[in-house]
């Protein structure tokens, strides 16, 4: 398993050259298959970093049993706002309620999970590695502070994806994916343009290898405006309201069910909607 640093800058035992190389090789091998188009290419491939390298590792295919994985990427907003309204625990807890929930299904051992926090940096807790090895998120993990670069996680971490998909699918293991981002804020310090997240989400959505999510929290933004101009799907978007304790552990709930459901194939990847469904 390969994890960054605490700013996102660490990737392991790879050189960040020799990471890079291999990345735009296993890039290349999505683009020939049509998961991504040489536009998007261009987009992921202009401004690679060690933490997209760090993001791309996880679990060999030949430990993989399984016969067809998902892959599940969750994002968490760790800015400054999430400490102003006291959501810290609450962000702690939920995360460590949806672990259970995976470890508890019947799909836990088909599921892979990658876990990522953002603000002024963008940290790759770790990569893809079975349930039972997914870090439960503490005081000492997660700590809110900073601005919230949106953009620059959600194309980093869908980069991170399709490299980490493509060596499965390379290696003869079909698979899946479920990327969720979680916030309660719009963009801010992003280098990446909201343009790069939607041609990024285009192709991913055309693929049908890809079920793309977002939740918002709170009601300071329109983030179904904000989502669909990340290209995500308005049935793929849902909002919590109450920026509360409880209602941040609803919305791990519901994330959680929502994971476990596209697992089974209750979910249809792409374009189709309805990630949130009950």
């Amino acid at each position: 398993m390969s994890k960054s640093n605490g700013n996102g800058n660490g990737n392991g035992n790879s050189s960040s050259g020799a990471g890079v190389v291999g990345l735009s090789a296993l890039f290349a091998s999505a683009r020939d298959a049509g998961t991504i188009s040489p536009a998007t290419t261009g987009i992921i491939t202009g401004s690679l970093g060690a933490v997209v390298i760090a993001g791309a590792a996880g679990k060999d295919a030949d430990d993989i049993v399984a016969s067809d994985v998902t892959l599940v990427t969750l994002l968490i907003d760790a800015s400054s706002s999430i400490h102003q309204r006291g959501l810290e625990d609450a962000v702690r807890e939920g995360q460590n309620m949806l672990v259970d929930a995976l470890s508890q299904s019947r799909e836990r051992d088909s599921m892979l999970m990658a876990l990522w926090t953002f603000n002024d940096e963008l940290r790759v807790v770790h990569s893809y590695v079975g349930v039972d090895d997914v870090t439960r998120l503490d005081a000492r993990s997660y700590q809110a502070a900073g601005c919230t670069r949106l953009y620059d996680a959600w194309c980093d971490a869908l980069a991170a994806n399709v490299a980490y998909a493509q060596r499965l699918r390379d290696a003869g293991t079909p698979c899946k994916s479920v990327v969720v981002i979680v916030t309660d804020g719009e963009d801010v310090g992003s280098r990446r343009l909201v343009s790069d997240c939607a041609s990024l989400s285009r192709d991913l959505l055309a693929s049908e290898q890809f079920t793309l999510a977002f939740v918002g929290v709170g009601t300071d933004v329109d983030f179904h405006a904000v989502a669909r101009a990340m290209g995500v799907p308005d049935g793929n978007v849902t909002v919590q309201a109450q920026a509360t304790p409880s209602g941040l552990r609803k919305v791990f709930r519901m994330v959680s069910q929502s994971a476990i459901r596209a697992s089974q194939g209750l979910v249809r990847p792409g374009r189709a909607t309805g990630f949130f469904a009950p």
